[in-house]
This record gives C-alpha cells, structure tokens and sequence, in this order.
C-alpha cells in the first residue's frame, strides 16, 4: 500500500494526537472528561481499525467496525451532555431542568429515528450492512438533533461559551450535519455511493479535529456574540425556577 492509501487511517490519527496532546499539556481533561476519552477513544479505534484491515479478515474487521461504533456512539452523547453541563454550569437549578429536557428531547430523536429508518427502503443485498447503515444514521439523527438543540438554547439566551466549548461543539455540528447529509443521499442512491460518501464523511471529520486544534492551541476564549436575552434576565430566571423547585 502506498502513503496515498494508508491516509484514511494516517491523517486523522495524527491530527487526534495533536489534540491529545494539547488536552493533556493544557490539564483540559479536567473541564472535559468525556470529550479527553472520545479523544482517545477514536484513535484507539482507528489503530484497532487499521489492524484488522491489514489482517485482510472480512468478519473481523466488520464486527471490530461495530463494537466500535457503538463505543464512539455512546462517548459522541457523553460529550453533547458535557457541553450541555458545562453551559449551564453557573445556573444551577437550569441546569437540572435542562438536563430533564435534555433526556426528553433524545428520546423524541430516537423515536423520529426510528420513524425515518422504518419509513426507508434499504437497497442492501447485504443485511449486515444494512442494519449497520441503519444503526448509523439512527445515531446521526439523534445526535444533530440534540446539538441544534444546544446551539438554538445557548443562541436563544446569549449563554457565553466556556474557554474551548464552542469549538468542540462546531466541531461535532459540522462533522454530524455533513455525516446526516451523506446517509442521506446514501438511503436514495444506494451502494454504489459508498467511496464517494465516505471520502466526503473523512474530509468532514479531519475539518473538525482542524477546528478542535485551532481551538486549543488558541489562546483565547471562543463564544458567539449573540445580542439576545440579556445574562441578568437568565440569572433572574435560575432563582426563580429555585424558588419555585422549593415550593
């Protein structure tokens, strides 16, 4: 195999380790646990990955491909909670009151999921592949449909963003918008789409762990500027959903 060959697995592992490495020298594990494990998690899986690739092993490389799917699955949500947390972190009785709507919201997704993927024709002769395309776009809904949600409260109420939050936010919002177009266009052009969508899906990922790097090592805070509810009016609102908790 040639370098051109090996980069799928090359590029993004090296762009993880300089984020790794920015985490761990910048002590941000301590802010972002979650997002430090998916950091590490994914280039574990690539690793693993690319192990079983070169084993030539078709079964092997597809169930290792599953498990660590659904390991990335769960650390994609673990990280979309910790940047809900985090947000509201200063706001203690929001915070409880979001993470309640936070968990009625996925399960809202889960259902439109679920809708979308009976509601769709797989044109899979191959079941497993089928069912995994399925189980990722499932994720992929879900997932875009909890950062929207993240990005429209935050905008809604001008929350400021925590020093590197809105750049790992950005970076999963692009990479899950890009990721929900391709599976997509995959549901209605079928098999013969898969190099091209895949391709375009790496591209996305490698344009977030770009963003994740510039957040990083940048040495300032990164937050929208956006004029809406005043941060007073907020704080007003923490006490009196308190008080009202109280009652």
């Amino acid at each position: 195999m040639t370098i051109l060959q090996y980069s799928p697995w090359l590029l993004p592992a090296a762009l993880l380790s300089v984020i790794g490495y920015g985490v761990w020298t910048r002590r941000l594990y301590r802010d972002y646990p979650l997002f430090s494990a998916y950091i590490v998690g994914h280039l574990a899986r690539l690793l693993v990955l690319f192990y079983f690739y070169r084993l030539g092993i078709r079964e092997t490389y597809r169930h290792a491909y599953l498990y660590a799917e659904l390991i990335e699955a769960m650390l994609k949500f673990g990280v979309i909670s910790e940047l809900f947390s985090n947000l509201f972190q200063s706001y203690d009785r929001i915070r409880s009151w979001v993470s309640v709507t936070l968990r009625w919201a996925s399960a809202i997704f889960l259902l439109v999921a679920v809708l979308v993927a009976a509601a769709s024709t797989s044109y899979d002769s191959d079941k497993f592949l089928a069912g995994l395309f399925g189980m990722e776009r499932s994720v992929v809904i879900v997932q875009a449909g909890l950062l929207f949600l993240l990005f429209a409260v935050s905008s809604s109420l001008s929350l400021k963003w925590k020093p590197h939050a809105f750049g790992i936010a950005l970076g999963f919002g692009v990479v899950t918008s890009v990721n929900l177009a391709a599976f997509t266009l995959r549901a209605g052009l079928g098999v013969s789409s898969d190099d091209t969508l895949s391709l375009i899906s790496s591209a996305a990922y490698n344009c977030a762990t770009l963003i994740w790097i510039v957040t990083l090592y940048a040495g300032q805070p990164v937050h929208p500027q956006v004029p809406s509810v005043p941060p007073s009016n907020v704080e007003s609102w923490n006490r009196e959903l308190g008080d009202f908790l109280r009652r």
